[in-house]
């Protein structure tokens, strides 16, 4: 069962999340669903209803998480397999962290979500490098948090290449790209 766009919304509003975290979401989805489509011209069958779906409800429980000091993957994994979203909730379980068992020659709904929200900062869409310095700057507290962030920042450009080896365009390219396709 995968909700659509409008019960997303309708998800994210009735669980209070901020119009600031609703509009990062948006945009995420927005980048995801366009790389997914793009990678699916190329062969690929990426369920793109799914991860328009986790895009969007990737950060329903940022801000509670952030109050209770849980991990929000996980807290978002939970209620979505409460409300029977399963195939989607594995997805949004991944959207910080992705499994270890990935298969490295296929790519997976999980990479691209994963991906696209490393490339939204707020709502502007940002190159890795400066997603990754923000993050630093802002989570970065000691050894080991810099240690987990350059794990991730090593992970998301093994996605963006294994991503645009497949595609026609450069990763810098996107947001002219959205622009032209309003």
């Amino acid at each position: 069962m995968i909700p659509s766009r409008e019960q997303c919304l309708e998800l994210l509003r009735s669980h209070n999340v901020p119009r600031n975290i609703i509009t990062h979401s948006l945009i995420v989805s927005r980048v995801a669903v366009f790389l997914a489509k793009e990678l699916n011209k190329k062969g690929f069958n990426l369920n793109i209803n799914e991860i328009e779906a986790a895009a969007l409800l990737h950060d329903i429980k940022k801000i509670d998480s952030l109050r209770s000091g849980t991990g929000h993957a996980h807290d978002a994994w939970l209620l979505l397999r409460k409300l029977g979203y399963n195939e989607v909730a594995e997805i949004v379980k991944q959207h910080v962290f992705l499994d270890q068992n990935n298969d490295s020659s296929k790519i997976k709904e999980e990479e691209v979500v994963n991906y696209s929200d490393k490339r939204v900062r707020h709502s502007d869409i940002v190159t890795l490098k400066e997603r990754f310095q923000y993050l630093k700057e802002r989570y970065g507290k000691d050894e080991e948090s810099i240690k987990v962030i350059n794990n991730l920042e090593r992970k998301a450009f093994e996605i963006e290449n294994k991503i645009f080896s497949n595609i026609d365009f450069k990763p810098e390219e996107i947001p002219k790209l959205l622009r032209m396709r309003g």
